[in-house]
């Protein structure tokens, strides 16, 4: 436990201490819902992202309302640097620590991830992570186009597709797809609402099935 907690705070300074960065995110989603698998109802979803150059780090809280004896609840704390090999081609590489309130096997985690970006059509990311805690791989790909809608909205479409390969577990496969209106409140602020529906492979998942659920969020950059 200290070791993990050790590392937490070598993450949270990965960032120089002169920030050139922040940018905050407070949203709702009506299902918390993971690589395919729901955990819990009605959620609160607090981010703060810092950042200076080609370094970042930052805190994801997921908070249900109604806590579920599976799911009470977590709090990740990540850092990670991206690499620019080409104009249109870059990737990223860091770790993040899960931490979660009230359980009492495996209530904290460390995951590392690398991810491979490419600058084009779509926002193609192929992304892997690894949690040295629990033994567990997950690969994904992730797409991304916005439709621009005049004078200040976007539409944007979203979409990631993966599997999971626990340990002592069969691997199974999960896809997401979200539709978002994002609202441009000012140059610094903008506010989202849409829709999302995930179906994995896993039966024996908290989620398993197809779900489909709606979020909103509220973004600023200071």
């Amino acid at each position: 436990m200290r070791s993990l907690l050790r590392t937490t705070s070598l993450l949270l300074l990965a960032v120089p201490a002169c920030l050139a960065d922040i940018s905050t995110k407070l949203g709702f989603e009506s299902a918390y819902v993971t690589y395919g698998t729901r955990y819990a109802a009605e959620t609160w979803v607090p981010m703060i992202d810092f950042s200076q150059g080609d370094y970042y780090a930052g805190i994801w809280g997921y908070v249900p309302f109604q806590p579920s004896k599976s799911f009470e609840g977590e709090w990740d704390f990540f850092a990670g640097r991206t690499i620019k090999a080409t104009k249109l081609v870059s990737f990223d590489v860091g770790a993040t620590v899960y931490r979660y309130p009230r359980t009492e096997v495996d209530d904290t985690t460390l995951e590392g991830f690398v991810w491979l970006n490419f600058d084009t059509a779509l926002s193609p990311k192929l992304k892997l992570y690894y949690d040295v805690t629990v033994d567990n791989w997950i690969g994904e790909i992730q797409l991304q186009h916005a439709i621009p809608l005049k004078p200040v909205a976007n539409l944007v479409f979203s979409g990631h597709a993966g599997f999971r390969k626990p340990t002592h577990r069969a691997e199974w496969y999960y896809a997401t797809a979200k539709i978002d209106l994002a609202f441009n409140i000012d140059p610094k602020t903008t506010l989202s609402i849409g829709t999302r529906i995930t179906a994995n492979t896993d039966q024996d998942a908290v989620g398993h099935r197809t779900i489909s659920w709606y979020g909103a969020c509220i973004s600023r950059s200071w």
